[in-house]
């Protein structure tokens, strides 16, 4: 039926790619989307991108272990390429300033994180370009990294036979001068080292590519990555497998906490958990969102992208989403602190029957505020949230909200 719409008027604004791309309602989606991934990305590293202290070997050197922290990776590979050398002062290619090794804390992943962003903005640019033009720049960058790899090797064994007029390998023994090989050395730690930064922030520069490159394979790879690593993480640091091998993982924290944050609402120790998975959500929320938004504006018919009804509506429909972004997720947020708390609800709703010996069993039980016990505390809370549409009309209390809401439409 859209093909049958004609147009009944042009207006100064379209709905072609070209255009939707750069208006400010899809960049600020964008923007939040690659907000939320770095401050998820930097709330991983730094709840579960150290390691134990106390983890040491038998002289008295703290191990490498597997956290998600790039520095203890490179400097257990410069370690032994210093040891293998009889350097102990030995230096990776690059620069602790672009990787970020010697920095404590969240410094370690800014100028990664930084040069992952100029990364992902030279390659949307280069998907925009005609494909030709890509074809080259692709090939011209593949031969500048073997030629960077190789070239010296090929030009010094050229001129070697040539200026000794005889036939050789390009490996011989050190020191004979006809050991060309000793030149793949350099480029291949150096390849190594990017190796390393960029497996580690595989998250980030996949996430990164998906929200500005519109690609949903990106954003799961992303998600997926970051899921894989938190269940690792989790299986590596659970206790009854630290009994058989320790790796040093720092174990998530008890979920008993006498400190609370926000208003008493959160636990300190849940606080970043909650935190990471409200972000995980706004991040795939808000980048799934451009692209469904923009698909939806693709496949419309020629006379309706240049229909400024059609440009109205879809300018009504980013607003909204805009909104709801902010208001929807707030709330959730709110809800969720509230179902975490609920546990200490069910205290005081025993405490009201007395001092009956079920009710002081329930008030001094343990397992109410451990993981599980919040589990069965927010379940419950959903339940009773959810019993409560049979009282209370929740879709006309939302629709009397949003009427009251100001008119964020284009007119």
């Amino acid at each position: 039926m859209a093909d049958d719409v004609e147009l009944q008027s042009e207006g100064s604004r379209t709905l072609h790619l070209k255009e939707l791309r750069v208006q400010w309602q899809v960049v600020a989606l964008q923007t939040i989307a690659t907000l939320a991934l770095i401050w998820l990305f930097l709330q991983l590293g730094s709840n579960f991108g150290s390691c134990d202290p106390s983890h040491v070997d038998g002289d008295g050197n703290t191990m490498w272990c597997p956290a998600l922290d790039h520095t203890l990776s490179l400097d257990l590979f410069e370690a032994i390429l210093g040891s293998e050398s009889g350097d102990s002062s030995y230096d990776l290619p690059l620069a602790d300033f672009f990787t970020g090794q010697g920095n404590e804390g969240p410094g370690r992943y800014y100028v990664p994180i930084l040069i992952c962003g100029l990364l992902t903005a030279g390659w949307v640019l280069l998907n925009l370009q005609a494909p030709q033009l890509r074809r080259k720049v692709v090939l011209g960058v593949l031969m500048g990294l073997i030629l960077f790899l190789a070239g010296r090797l090929l030009i010094g064994w050229f001129f070697g036979m040539i200026t000794s007029w005889d036939l050789y390998w390009p490996i011989d023994s050190p020191g004979s001068g006809r050991n060309h090989a000793e030149t793949l050395v350099y480029p291949l730690i150096l390849y190594t080292q990017v190796f390393i930064v960029g497996l580690y922030l595989v998250p980030v520069w996949t996430g990164m590519m998906g929200i500005w490159g519109l690609s949903r394979r990106m954003i799961g790879w992303s998600l997926g990555t970051i899921l894989i690593y938190l269940g690792i993480h989790a299986l590596l640091s659970f206790e009854a497998v630290t009994v058989y091998f320790d790796l040093g993982l720092n174990p998530i924290s008890p979920q008993i906490s006498d400190k609370m944050v926000l208003g008493g609402l959160v636990s300190e120790t849940i606080y970043p958990l909650l935190m990471m998975a409200m972000l995980m959500i706004i991040f795939s929320e808000s980048g799934f969102a451009v692209i469904r938004q923009l698909e939806y504006a693709f496949r419309l018919p020629e006379s309706c992208k240049k229909d400024p009804e059609y440009v109205t509506q879809f300018d009504n429909m980013l607003n909204g989403h805009l909104v709801h972004t902010v208001g929807i997720f707030s709330l959730v947020i709110f809800c969720a602190m509230l179902a975490l708390k609920f546990d200490d609800l069910i205290l005081d709703l025993v405490a009201i029957f007395g001092s009956s010996q079920w009710s002081g069993q329930v008030q001094e039980s343990l397992e109410l505020q451990l993981t599980y016990g919040k589990v069965i505390s927010a379940m419950l809370m959903l339940i009773f949230v959810a019993g409560m549409k049979y009282i209370l009309p929740w879709n006309r209390i939302i629709s009397f909200v949003e009427s009251k809401l100001p008119d964020l439409s284009s007119d």
